[in-house]
C-alpha cells in the first residue's frame, strides 16, 4: 500500500481546521475535490477517518491513528522537496495591488505561492490603482494585479464582480438625508464611481469618514454611522445591500486586471501569475458550487 500525499495533505487539513469548507479554501481547491481525496484514501484504508455532524467533522479512532504519521510523511516530504529541489526559482518579486484585494484575496494566493515556490521572495506594494499603474510603467513592479488597467497596458481580466452600497445590516443610517458616507479617500477609482452615481441620481450625501484602508472603511460601516460602496466578496456578514429601493442607484462592475512582462515559462512573475490563476478559478468554482447547492 502506498499513500498519496494529496489526499493525506487533505486528510491532515480537514482534521486541523475540522472543516471541508475551510479545507477547501486554504488549500484553493473545490470542495468536492477534497472530499473525494478524504472517500479515496478511506477506501485505500478500508476505514472511516471522519465522523461529519452539524459542528463540522471529528475524526474517528482510526483517523486518530492516521493523523500523527501523516503529519511525519508530510514533513519528511517537504523538507525533501526543499532540498533536492535545486532548480526551484528563487529571487524577490515585486507585487502591485490595492490595500483591499491584498486584504481578501492575497493570503490565499501567497500560501500556495510559498508552499510551491518556498525560495520566492515577494514585496507587496499597496496603492490606488492609478499610482499602481504608474509604478509598474516606471518598472518599479514585476507584476499588477488591481483595476482601472489603462488601455495602453497589455493586461487580463481575472475576476469581474459588483460594486454595491452596503452599510450595517442593524442601521437604519441609509434613511437619512444627506445620507452619512464612508470612502476611500481622493485618489481611488472607487470612491468617484460612488459619488457620481450619487450625483446624477441627485441624492444628497455628506462625506463622514475617509480612509485609504480596507479595514477602516468595513469599520465605519460596522459602526452602523455610515454608508459605502464595497465590492461584494469583501464585506461581510453584518452588512446589508442596499438598492434602488433604497434610493441607491447601481454601481455597475469592478474588473481586476493582472498585468508583466516577462512571460518566460521559468520566469518568477509568469510562475506567480499561474499561481493567481489557479486561486481565481478556485473561487468561481466555488462560488458556483455554494449557488448550486
Amino acid at each position: 500500500m502506498n499513500f498519496d500525499t494529496s489526499q493525506l495533505r487533505s486528510f491532515v487539513t480537514v482534521a486541523e481546521l475540522k472543516s471541508f469548507s475551510k479545507s477547501s479554501e486554504r488549500l484553493c481547491r473545490v470542495q468536492s475535490a477534497i472530499s473525494q481525496q478524504i472517500q479515496k484514501l478511506e477506501k485505500q484504508l478500508n476505514a472511516i477517518l471522519f465522523i461529519r455532524n452539524r459542528n463540522g467533522v471529528t475524526l474517528t479512532a482510526q483517523g486518530e491513528r492516521l493523523l500523527p504519521y501523516a503529519v511525519k510523511m508530510l514533513s519528511i516530504n517537504d523538507e525533501a522537496v526543499s532540498a533536492l529541489c535545486e532548480n526551484q526559482p528563487k529571487g524577490w518579486l515585486r507585487v502591485g495591488t490595492s490595500d483591499t484585494y491584498a486584504t481578501c484575496f492575497l493570503k490565499d494566493i501567497l500560501m500556495s505561492c510559498s508552499e510551491r515556490y518556498p525560495g520566492l521572495q515577494i514585496e507587496v506594494h499597496c496603492g490606488y490603482s492609478e499610482s499602481i499603474w504608474t509604478m509598474y510603467e516606471k518598472g518599479q513592479l514585476d507584476i499588477v494585479l488591481t483595476q482601472c488597467c489603462p488601455s495602453n497596458i497589455n493586461s487580463e481580466t481575472l475576476h469581474v464582480e459588483p460594486l454595491l452600497w452596503m452599510c450595517s445590516r442593524t442601521s437604519d443610517v441609509y434613511k437619512k438625508t444627506p445620507v452619512p458616507l464612508a470612502l476611500f479617500s481622493k485618489g481611488c477609482a472607487d470612491r468617484e464611481i460612488a459619488l457620481n452615481g450619487l450625483v446624477q441620481v441627485g441624492k444628497d450625501y455628506t462625506m463622514g469618514f475617509h480612509s485609504s484602508s480596507h479595514a477602516g472603511i468595513l469599520a465605519a460601516v460596522s459602526s452602523g454611522y455610515y454608508v459605502s460602496a464595497i465590492l461584494a466578496s469583501t464585506s461581510n456578514q453584518d452588512f446589508k445591500v442596499l438598492t434602488e429601493t433604497d434610493g441607491f442607484p447601481p454601481l455597475g462592475n469592478l474588473e481586476i486586471s493582472m498585468a508583466y512582462n516577462d512571460h518566460a515559462d521559468n520566469s518568477l512573475t509568469q510562475m506567480f501569475a499561474c499561481v493567481v490563476r489557479e486561486y481565481f478559478r478556485w473561487s468561481r468554482s466555488r462560488k458556483h458550487q455554494l449557488k448550486v447547492v
